[in-house]
Formats: C-alpha cells, structure tokens, sequence
C-alpha cells in the first residue's frame, strides 16, 4: 500500500520515504524502494526524513523547509536501485532551527552530509489546519507501514 496524497500546492506522490523503521527523540530512520532513480533523489530523500523528525520535534505545529546543505555528500553514480536507508541524527535544535548529520545508504553507494533546517508560522500559502493534519497522518502512516 503506498501513501498518496496531493496537498494544496499540487505536489503528488514526491514522498520520498515508504516506512520510518526507528524513531527516537533525536534519531529517526527511513527506507525507500528506488528503480532507477536520478542520483540526486538520494539528497531528496535525505531532507525529507530530516524534515519529517524536525517537525515531529515540534508537533507539526510549524512549516519547516531546508535552509542549507552545509556539508554536501557527491553524488558517485547517475542513477541507482535498491532499498535505500536514510539515517538522521539532530545536532541541534532551536525554536526556529534545526541542524543534522545525515547518512544515506543504498546498495554500494553510501552518502554522509550535514543540512540545517529552519521553521517558520503556518501561513495563508500553507494552511495550519490541513498541513499538521496531513504531515501527522504522514508520519503515523510511515511508521505503521
């Protein structure tokens, strides 16, 4: 069964994540099936279940986004398959940011980098109500699939 749903800006099916298989305070990690993906969704995939675990930090009461990547792992193929396993470790957290080493495996290819995240107030654009709603089914859903 894969989770899908389109949120009000039209995005469809860009979760990059099938299931969390760990959940801890400042740890979280998350598989997906690739085949054939464009290397760069493993970065994808790698923000993804950072931004799943800051906003499970703050209830999902706050929209969070990807503000750098301060360390960048290389991309070493063009595309890859497999079951991809994304590991995040929270380095720091404030009201408004969160920081994380990430590591990314799939296969032979194995990525480490560092990204910072930030968090700003559900606004009229994104929509309180049906985003904490939706990224709580989300998360609930990823961690029972």
């Amino acid at each position: 069964m894969q989770y899908n749903k389109t949120i009000h800006f039209g995005v469809e099916r860009f979760i990059l994540l099938d299931r969390v298989t760990h959940y801890a305070a400042q740890t979280l990690t998350a598989e997906k099936n690739f085949s054939d993906a464009p290397a760069y969704l493993a970065l994808e995939a790698m923000a993804q279940t950072s931004g799943l675990h800051f906003r499970k930090c703050m209830e999902f009461s706050r929209h969070a986004f990807l503000l750098s990547v301060q360390q960048s792992p290389l991309l070493p193929v063009e595309t890859f398959s497999g079951c991809g396993t994304t590991t995040v470790v929270q380095t720091a957290m404030t009201d408004s940011t969160a920081a994380y080493d990430i590591s990314f495996t799939c296969g032979d290819m194995a990525l480490e980098g560092s990204f910072l995240f930030g968090s700003t107030e559900f606004g009229i654009q994104f929509a309180k109500d049906s985003l904490t709603t939706h990224y709580r089914e989300l998360f609930q859903w990823l961690k029972n699939a």
